[in-house]
């Protein structure tokens, strides 16, 4: 997974927290924009834990 990719699934993501239309799916939805975000953070900063860990 590349930047980009990480930044559009993150974005996507919260448009989906957004738009969500439950409590539970918001949460699945923001759970994912934290794991994004800490995905993104990991390769900013030259590590490899995360999602991408097994890539």
């Amino acid at each position: 997974m590349d930047l980009n990719y990480l930044y559009h699934r993150h974005q996507v993501s919260l448009f989906n927290a957004d738009n969500a239309g439950c409590d539970q799916s918001r949460h699945a939805h923001l759970a994912l924009v934290a794991a994004y975000a800490a995905e993104i953070d990991s390769r900013k900063r030259g590590t490899t834990a995360g999602l991408g860990a097994a890539q």
